[in-house]
């Protein structure tokens, strides 16, 4: 949400920590600390006092919601069973008709949050505020 938003903002102007977590409506504890993790990824920069805040260093539109994903939270597995320890460790491992099905999925999950972008969502988020504004 907070990518979108910057995505969405024109020009290069700075936005505060605040202004972000209103304008998306998240909790305003919580926006600093993803602001950190996207600062610290490189896709942002900050500027402290008057006329502060954030801003993009890099196009955020072309950023894949799994980068941003796997950025905040880490690697993104459906199951722990396809977490490279248990494909180590599990004793039912080539046995367990569950194994196909969890890689399948997790394929399937991991190419839809490769193909869907900040821009992608940002131009959606867009339209659906248009839409509901009528304008």
């Amino acid at each position: 949400m907070i990518l979108m938003d910057l995505v969405l903002q024109l020009g290069d102007e700075f936005s505060t920590a605040q202004e972000i977590a209103e304008r998306q409506r998240i909790p305003q504890t919580f926006t600093p600390q993803i602001i950190a993790i996207l600062t610290r990824a490189g896709w942002i920069e900050g500027v402290r006092g008057p006329g502060g805040g954030v801003r993009p260093v890099v196009d955020l539109s072309s950023l894949s919601v799994l980068d941003v994903i796997e950025t905040v939270d880490g690697p993104v597995v459906i199951t722990r069973c396809l977490t490279e320890e248990a494909q180590m460790t599990c004793e039912n491992r080539g046995q367990c008709p569950l194994c196909k099905l969890w890689a399948e999925a997790q394929e399937a999950m991991l190419k839809v949050l490769r193909e869907a972008t900040i821009g992608k969502l940002a131009e959606e988020k867009q339209r659906l505020m248009l839409a509901k504004t009528g304008t």
